[in-house]
């Protein structure tokens, strides 16, 4: 499956919008890194399951470039315990939803960039 279309499916699959991706601090991203990842382990559903990794490459990818791994330890031990069985699927939800905002984004410009002149 082509990442196009993975980010297709991760929109049919959770109904999404394409709300603009608000500005995000790098505790938001870890909040999502551990969302996703929770997801990945336990998501059975193979198109929600989709999301829910890519949801963890994105948001691996933006605290990578954002924190060190001391940061990113101390980060993790922070925001684990505010992921609680009634927040985890809206939080996943709302994380989601900025990763098909920049996905969309970035298709955006690549077609404006292959676009005839």
């Amino acid at each position: 499956m082509e990442l196009r279309d993975a980010f297709a499916a991760a929109g049919l699959a959770l109904a999404l919008t394409s709300a603009p991706a608000a500005a995000q601090t790098a505790s938001d991203d870890v909040k999502c890194l551990l969302a996703a990842n929770l997801f990945v382990k336990a998501e059975k559903d193979p198109g929600k399951h989709q999301v829910a990794v890519l949801s963890s490459y994105y948001y691996l990818g933006r605290v990578d470039a954002r924190l060190s791994g001391a940061q990113l330890s101390a980060a993790l031990k922070a925001q684990a315990p505010t992921i609680t069985a009634e927040n985890a699927g809206p939080t996943m939800t709302s994380c989601a939803k900025r990763v098909q905002g920049s996905a969309m984004a970035i298709q955006t410009l690549g077609k404006s960039l292959t676009a005839p002149k």
